[in-house]
C-alpha cells in the first residue's frame, strides 16, 4: 500500500527476538473496551463528514497505485526471487462458532475474536494495544498492505487515539527513519521501533512498526493507523507482519484470519485472528489457491484466479487476477472490462470522471445481480444488491454509482474489496495458502 524510503538495517537483528506472548490482564481488559471516541480536531471534522463515492474512490485509486509501486519495486530488486515457503502448518480451520466449539475445544494455541466498527459500509476498523502498560487505538486491519503504522500524539494533522512512546516501558526506538510518499504527493513520517503488538488476546512483543510523527492531510481517516496483513515481501520496513510471526511461530489454533463485515451499517463485523466463525455465514466454505504467477515471484498479496465478472450468472469479462483487499472500499477492474459489464445493465453510462458508471437510482432494484466466479468452482458470488448500489452520484441526483469502477490500467487484476466481501465472509489461509468464500449472514 505504501511505498518511500527506509533506513531498517536493524530490523535484520531485531527480527530473531520477536515472539509470541499471552497478554496480560491489563491487556485483555484494554482490548475489550469500547472503540475509542475521536479525540482531535481532524477526527471531529472527519466524523462529521459523510463519505461519497467520489471521495471513497479517491482513496482506493491512491492505495492500488502504491500497492502496484511497491510490487513492481520489489520485481526489480530481484531479492527473493523464488516462491516464498510458508512456515506454519496446514491445519483445520479452527470454528468458534457455537455448533463446532464444544467439538474443537481440545485444539492446540490460542484465537480472538476483534470486534469491528462498519463505518457507512465504505471502511471497517477496530482496536489495537500498543506498549506496556496497553494504550489502544485504532486500526484498518488491511490485507492489501504489509506494514504496521501507528501515529503518535507529535503528529499534528494525524488522527487519534495516538500512541505516546515515552509512556510505554516495552518500546525500543530502532534510531531508523520511516518515511512515505502517497499516489497524490502527500507524505507520512516518522521512526521505526519496536513494541509489544496485542489484538484481542493475542500479542507479539519486539514487533517491528512505524511510529509517525508527521504527515500531509491526507493520513487522516475516522481510525488512526494500519495493520498490513498481506505478506512480507512488500513491506516497507522489511519486517515480517504481525499476523505471520504469530502463524510461523505456531502459536495459533490454526494459521489464518478471517472477515465478517456487515452491510446496511449494521453492528457485529469482526476479525477472527487464527479461526473462523460459523455463525457469520452459512453453507461451507469453498477455497482457492494463492495465484503462484508465471516464472518466478514471491507471494506479495491474497491474491486469486477469477474467471471473470458475471451478470446475471453469465461471464461478461475476460479472466482476471482478483486481489482480495479489506482495506479498499469498492471493486476495481480494467477499464475495458467495466465497460463490458455495464454495457449489459439497462441505463448505465460513464460518469464524467471516466472511472465510475452511474445508472438509474429508480431501477437499482431490478438491474440484475453482479458478481465472481473463481477457477475451479462452477459457482457465482453474487454481490448483495444492496452492496452494488453506492448511492447517488451526488446529493440529490437520480442517477446512482456501481461499486465496480474502472481501474485505469489494461492489466489483468482485479482489486477486489469490501462491497465484495461483505456479501462473503472471507478467509485467508495461510497454512494452506488458499482463499475461501462462504455467503455471509
Amino acid at each position: 500500500m505504501l511505498y518511500g524510503t527506509l533506513l531498517s538495517t536493524a530490523l535484520i537483528t531485531a527480527s530473531s527476538f520477536v515472539y509470541a506472548t499471552p497478554v496480560s490482564t491489563e491487556e485483555k481488559l484494554a482490548e475489550k473496551a469500547k472503540i475509542i471516541p475521536f479525540v482531535n480536531k481532524h477526527a471531529a471534522a472527519r466524523n462529521s463528514e459523510n463519505y461519497t463515492p467520489s471521495g471513497a474512490s479517491k482513496r482506493d485509486l491512491h492505495r492500488i497505485h502504491k500497492r502496484n509501486e511497491r510490487i513492481a519495486a520489489v520485481k526489480r530488486s530481484g531479492v527473493n526471487v523464488t516462491k516464498s515457503k510458508r512456515k506454519a502448518a496446514a491445519l483445520e480451520p479452527y470454528d468458534i462458532g457455537a455448533v463446532r466449539r464444544a467439538a474443537m475445544k481440545k485444539r492446540q494455541g490460542h484465537s480472538t475474536s476483534n470486534p469491528l466498527v462498519n463505518y457507512q459500509d465504505i471502511l471497517y476498523y477496530g482496536n489495537l494495544a500498543v506498549g506496556t502498560p496497553a494504550q489502544v487505538t485504532t486500526i484498518d486491519f488491511d490485507t492489501g498492505s504489509s506494514d504496521l503504522i501507528i501515529p503518535s500524539a507529535a503528529c499534528t494533522t494525524c488522527v487519534g487515539p495516538f500512541y505516546d512512546p515515552s509512556a510505554s516501558t516495552s518500546y525500543l526506538n530502532y534510531g531508523a527513519a520511516f518515511s512515505t510518499k502517497f499516489a497524490d504527493n502527500s507524505t507520512a513520517a516518522g521512526v521505526v521501533g519496536s513494541e509489544t503488538i496485542s489484538v484481542g488476546t493475542l500479542a507479539v512483543m519486539y514487533q517491528p512498526f512505524a511510529v509517525i510523527t508527521s504527515s500531509s492531510n491526507h493520513f487522516d481517516g475516522p481510525f488512526s493507523g494500519l495493520m498490513g496483513l498481506a505478506f512480507e515481501s512488500i513491506a516497507e520496513s522489511k519486517a515480517t507482519p504481525w499476523f505471520f510471526n504469530l502463524a510461523n511461530q505456531g502459536y495459533l489454533a490454526s494459521n489464518l484470519f478471517s472477515f465478517y463485515l456487515t452491510r446496511q451499517g449494521a453492528e457485529g463485523s469482526e476479525l477472527c485472528i487464527g479461526c473462523i466463525d460459523s455463525t457469520k455465514f452459512t453453507g461451507q466454505p469453498e477455497y482457492f489457491p494463492l495465484y503462484a504467477g508465471t516464472g518466478n515471484a514471491t507471494q506479495a498479496v491474497w491474491d486469486v484466479i477469477s474467471d471473470g465478472v458475471t451478470y446475471n450468472n453469465v461471464l461478461v469479462t475476460r479472466p482476471l487476477i482478483a486481489i482480495i483487499d479489506s482495506g479498499t472500499s469498492f471493486i476495481y477492474i480494467p477499464p475495458s472490462q467495466a465497460a463490458a459489464l455495464y454495457a449489459k445493465i439497462p441505463g448505465a453510462q460513464l460518469y464524467t470522471n471516466n472511472r465510475y458508471y452511474v445508472f438509474p437510482c429508480t431501477s437499482a432494484a431490478t438491474i440484475g445481480q453482479v458478481g465472481f466466479t473463481f477457477r475451479g468452482s462452477s459457482n457465482v458470488f453474487n454481490i448483495q444488491p444492496s452492496q452494488f448500489n453506492l448511492g447517488p452520484v451526488d446529493t440529490g441526483s437520480d442517477m446512482c454509482v456501481g461499486a465496480i469502477l474502472s481501474s485505469g490500467s489494461e492489466d489483468d487484476i482485479a482489486l477486489v474489496g469490501d462491497a465484495f466481501m461483505s456479501s462473503w465472509y472471507s478467509i485467508f489461509d495461510y497454512g494452506n495458502m488458499r482463499i475461501g468464500f462462504a455467503q455471509a449472514v
